[in-house]
């Protein structure tokens, strides 16, 4: 394939946030941490259910900790998501209307303020999801291609050089 394929695009905050917060739960550490916090609380809660049942006596003030373990929980996720967007905001590229061209051996992102090469060969993997194919440029970071705001064939061609690249790659059929 030595056509070029060329998408132009507005990227909106709401979309980098999304694409940010699912690059971040996909994380090893994060599965790992949310992992331990579960099996610690389902730990206490039986310890808890156990203790209970032996003096028969559950109070309001049993739940407390877990109600605050819970809550320390959900201010992380919603501190995380909010400094999630301060760096996108902060950064004005990622709102510019950008232009993307692929070829078989490259693609190119250029924005009004910025224009870059990245190689095939340099990049660490192409993703597939429902609503994005994900150029990951190394194994924490992404680029988001919106399927919806591909037009006529664009997709189509996409999966074809996707395909034709030798590239680590997870593609639906």
């Amino acid at each position: 394939m030595e056509k070029e394929i060329i998408i132009e695009y507005k990227p909106n905050i709401d979309t980098l946030v999304k694409v940010s917060k699912y690059l971040l739960l996909r994380m090893r550490f994060v599965k790992v941490i949310i992992f331990v916090f579960f099996f610690i609380l389902l730990q206490n809660i039986i310890s808890a259910t156990t203790e209970s049942q032996t003096n028969l006596k559950w109070d309001f003030f049993d739940l407390i900790p877990f109600g605050m373990v819970i809550l320390i929980w959900i201010g992380i996720y919603f501190l995380t998501l909010s400094n999630i967007k301060k760096n996108i905001l902060k950064n004005k590229k990622n709102l510019e209307f950008q232009k993307i061209t692929f070829t078989k051996d490259f693609f190119i992102q250029e924005g009004e303020s910025f224009k870059i090469e990245n190689l095939w060969k340099e990049s660490f993997q192409i993703k597939e999801t429902d609503n994005w194919l994900l150029i990951y440029l190394n194994k924490n970071s992404a680029l988001p291609i919106i399927k919806e705001n591909l037009k006529d064939n664009q997709y189509n061609e996409l999966k074809q050089l996707f395909n034709s690249i030798d590239i680590k790659k997870s593609l639906k059929s």
